[in-house]
C-alpha cells in the first residue's frame, strides 16, 4: 500500500502536538511556489508518491537568480522562468508538492537525516532501527538509492553538536518520542505495520518530519557496522509476515 505524501501531511496536521514538526507543504502552483521561496530561500518540489529520493526537485536563491536542480543536473534561471524550469524536471503522470526546505545539519561537509525503523510485531509500536542517512558529495538527498550511506545516529549528533553529551541525549529522546506519535498517528488511518521515519535536524537542533514510508527499506542499516539494529529489523520482519501474511 503507498500513501501519498500530501495524505500523511494532512492526517499529522490533525494531531496539534506535531504541527510544529511539519514544514510548511502544499500542492505546487505557480503562485505558491513564488511565494515560498521569497519566504524560505529554498523549496523542495516532491512527487507525491515518488520514494527513494527519486524526482525530488530543489530551487533556491542566489541572490537574484535561482538554482533549480534534479538530480546532478542544474539550472540558473531568473523569476520568470522558475516554475518554466520546475516544469522541465516533472514528469506529467505524477503530482507534486512544494515543500518548505530546510537548514539540514552538516556531517563531514554532507547534508544528513534521520531514519527510524518502526514495526508493530504485535499491538505496539517499538523502534528496531536508527541511524543518521549522509548524503554524497554535493548532493541534496540523502537516499541510499542516490548515493547516500547510513552512519551511527549518535556519532553523527555529537558531531553537530560539538560531542555535547546533554544535548545528543535531549535529541535522541525528542527523535524516539516524535516517531512514536507520528507511527501512531498515521496507524489510526492505516492498516501498517511498518514505517521508515525520515526526520530533519537543523544546525540550531531543531526536528522536522520529513517523510514517512510505509514500505521501508533496510539497506541503510547493513551498512553500519553493527547489526544489532539490521538484526532486530529482520527478526521482526518474519513475525509479522508470521502474525499476518
Amino acid at each position: 500500500m503507498t500513501i501519498g505524501k500530501m495524505i500523511k501531511h494532512k492526517e499529522l496536521l490533525q494531531r496539534p502536538a506535531l504541527r510544529k514538526y511539519l514544514p510548511e507543504t502544499h500542492w505546487i502552483s505557480p503562485a505558491r511556489t513564488l511565494r515560498m521561496i521569497r519566504s524560505y530561500s529554498s523549496i523542495f518540489i516532491k512527487p507525491n508518491k515518488g520514494s527513494g529520493g527519486t524526482g525530488i526537485i530543489r530551487a533556491k536563491r542566489i541572490r537574484n537568480v535561482y538554482e533549480v536542480g534534479c538530480g546532478q543536473r542544474r539550472k540558473m534561471v531568473g523569476p520568470a522562468s522558475l516554475y518554466r524550469a520546475i516544469q522541465s524536471f516533472q514528469k506529467p503522470s505524477q503530482r507534486y508538492l512544494v515543500q518548505r526546505g530546510l537548514q539540514l545539519g552538516r556531517y563531514k561537509g554532507s547534508i544528513f537525516d534521520v531514519r527510524i525503523y518502526m514495526q508493530k510485531p504485535k499491538s505496539r509500536w517499538v523502534i528496531s532501527g536508527m541511524a543518521a542517512r549522509v548524503a554524497a558529495p554535493n548532493r541534496f538527498v540523502t537516499n541510499y538509492h542516490k548515493g547516500g550511506h547510513g552512519e551511527s545516529l549518535d556519532k553523527v549528533l555529537l558531531h553537530l553538536f560539538g560531542n555535547e553529551r546533554r544535548k545528543v541525549n535531549d535529541r535522541l529522546s525528542k527523535i524516539s518520542d516524535l516517531s512514536y506519535s507520528i507511527a501512531t498517528t498515521i496507524n489510526e488511518h492505516h492498516s501498517i505495520r511498518e514505517l521508515g521515519i525520515d526526520l530533519g535536524i537543523e544546525k540550531s537542533g531543531r526536528i522536522w518530519f520529513i517523510e514517512a514510508n510505509s514500505k521501508p527499506g533496510h539497506m541503510l542499516f547493513s551498512q553500519l557496522p553493527n547489526k544489532t539494529m539490521l538484526n532486530t529489523i529482520m527478526k521482526n520482519k518474519r513475525l509479522i509476515r508470521k502474525l499476518y501474511s
